[in-house]
């Protein structure tokens, strides 16, 4: 696979990853202030995009390890790895 391929595919599963830290901490949120209107929502989405980059700059070893593993994992998969690419 060419170097910008993987650097492709490092990119959209290190993205996913901090998407999924993005769509735990949104809910949480919510949950604990209860009912918001759109104004807060946006005020909340703009922290929780800060606070994913920030838990992804402190937790960064531990993000580049399980991405590590999710490409070793795609490189047994051919079919799907392109599907990412492709489609992602």
């Amino acid at each position: 696979m060419a170097k910008s391929q993987e650097e492709r595919l490092y990119f959209i599963v290190r993205s996913y990853i901090m998407g999924c830290v993005g769509g735990v901490l949104f809910p949480l949120i919510v949950f604990f202030i209860g009912r918001i209107n759109w104004i807060q929502t946006v005020i909340i989405g703009g922290f929780v995009y800060i606070a994913s980059l920030a838990i992804s700059r402190a937790f960064d070893n531990q993000i580049n390890t399980v991405t590590e593993k999710v490409l070793k994992y795609l490189n047994k998969y051919k079919k799907i790895k392109n599907f990412i690419l492709k489609y992602f």
